[in-house]
Order: C-alpha cells, then structure tokens, then sequence
C-alpha cells in the first residue's frame, strides 16, 4: 500500500512541476508576443531596490510582472542612452528604495542621469527612505522628493570586521597562515583578535577618499558645503523628513499621488510611466552586422571548480576559447567583479586574457571590485578602467591551513596514520606544520607573489620596484589606483566599450554579454535554492560567502590571492 502512495505522490509532483514549467513558458510567450509602443508624453521610470548589479539579478526574478524587476545597470544606462535622443521621453522618474553597497555603480549611473539633464529636461526622485547610497544617487536629480515620516541616512562611512580567534581557541582550532604582503589582511580574523595597524591604516585612508568623493559630488549637486555636510552626518546621522528639506537634502515631502501631479506638469498632460525592461524592449533590434565586440561579465570569487557561480577556471577559459576561434570578434571588454580568490585560477585566466590581447584589443572595465586575483586577470588588458569609488589592488597571495588536534583530542577522537614519506601526510589538519613544511609552503606563496608581482610589472609597464612599494595586499580606491598607476583612466563599462571599438576601428558592430543571463525557468530554480541558505544578518552579511560556500576553507589551504571579505559601503 505504501508502495503504491509513493508511486501517486511522485506522479502527482512530476504532473505539478510540468503544469509549473507550462505556466512559465506560456507567460514568456504572451510577454514576448505583445508588441511595445512608446507613447507620447512618456517618463523613464526607474526602479531601484537592494543592489545596482550589473545585470539584472536573475534570483529576483517575478514571473508574474518582469517588468517590476529592479533592472541591472547594463541595461539603465541602454535605455537612458536611447532616451536622450528620444522626443516622446520628457524625463527620468527614479523610485528608490534601500539601495545598498553597488558604490562604483552608483557613480556610473549617476553619469548617464547628469547626462540626460543635459538635454534640457528633468529628473525626478521619489523614496520611502533613503540609503546614504541611495541619496548620493538621487543627488543627481533635479528634483528629490520623499514621503511623509520617512528619513535619510546621513552618517559618514564605517567598516565593521569579526575577528575569530578566542572563538577558534576555545573550541581547539589553530589557524596556520603563510601570506606575502604586510597588508594582506585576509588571514588576521582568524589570528588575531584584533586590527593591525598595517590593516586600520589601509581601510582607514580607503574610507577616507571615498567619503570626500562622495562629499564633492553631493556640495556640488546639492549646494551644501562639504564642512556642513560633514557635520550633519556627525551631529545627525540621518534626517527626518522635515528636517532633510529644512537642510537642503531633499525638495519637499509629497505623498505617492502629489508625485504623479509633478510628473503630469512636467509633460503638461498625462504623464505615461514605462519601465527600463519595456523601453528597452521597444527599441530591441536585431543587429546583423559581423563584427563583434564581446563584454565578458566576470563576476564573483575566483574557483578552480566547474561551478555555474562564481569565476570558474573551468568555465570562463571554455568562453575565453570560444572567443579566440571566432574571427568576427574584434574586442573584447572584460567587465570584473570580484575580490579574487584561487592563484592557480587567476593565472589560468590570465594566460588566457594574454593570448586575447595578443589578437585584438583588450579593455578592463572594473565595477565595485576588482582586487587581489581580480586585479592579477586585470593586468592583462591593454587598458584598464576603473570608477573613483572601485576597491582594487591587494597585490598579495596567501596561504591558511587550521590545526584542529585540541579539538579532536577533546571530542575523543583519535587518528593513526601510516606512510611511506616524511611528509606523505602534509596537508594533515591533525598537528602543527612541521619547519620544513612551513618552509615549503612559504617558498610556494613566495613564488606565485613574485610572479603576479611580474604579471602586474609587465602588463602595467612599471618597474619591479614601484610595483612592490605599491603591493604588499594593499587595497586601493580607484581614484587612488589611478594616481599610482594601476588603472588607465576613471570611467565606466560605457566607456571602455567606446576605447575597444575605436582601438579596434570598428564603427559598427554587435555587442554581446558573455555568460548568457538565466533563463526564466534557471532564474527560478535558482530563486528556490537561495531560500535555504543560511546567512549572517547586516551589518556581517560580506561574511555570508564563508558559511555559504562549505569548501571555502579548504581553499584556502592553497595559494589565495583576494580579499578576506567583500567589503559593503552604505
């Protein structure tokens, strides 16, 4: 009987899940098949919430309205691109809500919206609260309005970092690091129970320069003077509603329906809001020229595994390949985001990127990160661009191994071994490294930090030593990065794109994002499988990556180059 309930329960789960997979496709098809029209007297209207990702972040995805969906910056800045030349838009209408982190992004955005304005006509926003990245975005508009009760985060920049090791000795855990690079700051939670003065000093100065950039920015668009600004986010911390327009921070307190009064006086009519995915949508042309220019979306940590996320060895050498055999590609764009990660990865790509370069122009454009194993695939581009607020550099490799004996000695448990060699066992989790292995595997970290050190030499023209003085694991802004060398030029995907089809003397051409984004049915499954992660709450959440991903710490057993956490600025 049992058997036969288990054979109806699994029958029943196959006919819901075809049904499911129906429903999806049949609601693709109808979307698909709807033809858009732009009408007159139309606004932009843009929705941002959480992150400014890159792409529009698949595990969000709403089957039921796509067009809801906070869209990814590639395609913000393709619709206000359009706009500008488009007389049926008669402005920009930015809703937003907790924007978090995506600063480098931000500052991108920003650029298109300063833009736009240009053409004599309005942006306006609207929030329910606003981020302090959420405010140093609407600063750019013409007008900022926010509704009754809500309130603006104003306080300056902070860094919070947890540090693990009391915990790690109480339970019996001896972490073992091995790191080239006084900054390299990636093994000091679980060594130290507190900062070095080495790594205070370098997140200190970051901090600094991207406060006083986003300081500049916002006295200039809003007419606040940089020391009144400073004070208010000493004194303050955020503002009321009432107290932001007292200070000049926003232009008035408006309900939802006074928003739309404002947007249909801007039109003088009826205002007819759509979306950046329709917009977008309506101007979508099928391109049939031949030459391309390829943007490769790097994004995530650095792995030597065939994995779906993240920045596969396995996968991303399959596109760069792919790329090599195709005659019709003329540039290649590579788009980083990422804190590093595996050496061995970041050279195989490198080498990679090299034989790129040597065939056609090669442009880095780096996003919010693009450090450590992000800047060592970086140094093979023929030009590197990065935004003023990009965290890079961290030019350093290390190596962690944890001697957990104490713990296994108090749970019980005891290990015999048997082998042929002095070191057959090595790396073994159950004792000390012996000298002679601590002495190997420094040689081995050493090794691969003089050889990204090169990697960088060479690909930067500089000399070894400006190189070293500049190493070290040191993080670095982009604004910073750009006055030592490491970058090209300040600017976003936008502009590099522009660098690589004139260095390759193309005018036309197809554009094209590698990896191909989700499908809606992946969006979904992916969507289902991130409900049961478990993650650390704010403001820890740049932590998450760990307890996420189980074989983090036995990577890092073998050489890393990246950052010990992403960093999240708000």
């Amino acid at each position: 009987m049992n058997f036969l309930k288990n054979i109806l329960s699994t029958l029943t789960a196959i006919v819901i899940f075809s049904l499911l997979i129906l429903f999806v496709a049949i609601i693709i098809l109808l979307g698909s098949s709807s033809e858009v029209e732009v009408k007159s007297n139309s606004i932009l209207h843009l929705k941002l919430n959480n992150s400014l990702v890159d792409r529009r972040n698949s595990s969000e995805f709403n089957f039921a309205n796509s067009a809801s969906c906070s869209a990814g910056l590639v395609s913000i800045q393709n619709a206000i691109k359009l706009a500008e030349e488009d007389t049926l838009i008669k402005g920009i209408f930015l809703e937003l809500g907790e924007l978090k982190g995506s600063l480098a992004n931000v500052s991108s955005l920003k650029r298109n919206l300063e833009r736009f304005k240009k053409t004599g006509r309005k942006v306006i926003v609207y929030s329910n609260g606003l981020s302090q990245i959420g405010y140093y975005l609407a600063s750019s508009a013409d007008s900022i309005f926010v509704s009754n009760l809500s309130n603006i985060e104003w306080k300056g920049l902070g860094a919070q970092l947890m540090y693990f090791k009391s915990m790690l000795d109480k339970i019996g855990v001896e972490a073992e690091p091995v790191r080239a690079g006084k900054f390299k700051s990636a093994i000091e939670p679980f060594i130290m129970d507190s900062m070095s003065s080495e790594n205070e000093h370098q997140i200190n100065e970051m901090l600094h320069d991207i406060w006083d950039n986003i300081l500049q920015d916002v006295s200039k668009e809003r007419g606040i003077t940089v020391d009144k600004l400073n004070s208010i986010a000493s004194d303050f911390g955020y503002l009321m509603s009432d107290e932001a327009v007292e200070l000049g921070f926003v232009d008035g307190v408006k309900y939802e329906d006074e928003i739309y009064n404002c947007l249909d006086v801007i039109v003088s009519g009826k205002a007819n809001l759509i979306s950046i995915q329709t917009y977008n949508e309506a101007h979508k042309n099928i391109s049939f020229e031949e030459s391309k220019i390829i943007v490769v979306n790097a994004e995530g940590a650095i792995v030597d595994i065939n994995a779906e996320s993240d920045i596969s060895s396995v996968k991303y050498s399959k596109i760069f390949d792919d790329i090599l055999k195709d005659e019709n590609v003329k540039a290649v764009v590579l788009r980083i985001n990422s804190p590093g990660g595996s050496a061995l990865a970041s050279e195989k790509l490198w080498r990679k990127l090299k034989l790129i370069s040597s065939k056609m122009p090669l442009v880095v454009s780096m996003g919010n990160y693009a450090a450590s194993g992000g800047y060592y695939m970086a140094s093979a581009g023929d030009t590197i661009l990065a935004e003023k607020n990009t965290i890079t550099g961290s030019i350093g490799v290390f190596g962690l191994l944890f001697n957990v004996s104490e713990l296994t000695n108090k749970v019980g448990v005891k290990i015999e071994k048997v082998k042929t060699n002095q070191m057959s066992d090595f790396p073994s989790f159950d004792r000390k490294l012996s000298n002679e292995e601590r002495n190997r595997v420094k040689k081995g970290i050493t090794s691969i930090y003089q050889t990204f050190i090169k990697r960088v030499q060479d690909g930067r023209l500089l000399n070894k030593g400006d190189v070293e003085r500049i190493a070290e694991g040191r993080v670095w802004t982009g604004s910073q990065a750009f006055e030592i060398g490491l970058v090209d030029k300040l600017g976003g995907l936008e502009e590099s794109i522009d660098i690589a089809a004139s260095s390759a003397k193309v005018k036309d051409y197809q554009l094209l994002h590698l990896p191909k984004e989700k499908t809606p049915l992946e969006a979904l499954v992916n969507h289902l499988s991130k409900q049961t992660e478990l993650s650390f709450p704010a403001p820890f959440s740049q932590y998450n990556y760990m307890i996420q991903n189980p074989e983090f710490f036995k990577d890092f057993s073998k050489p890393q180059a990246r950052l010990p956490f992403v960093i999240t600025i708000d």
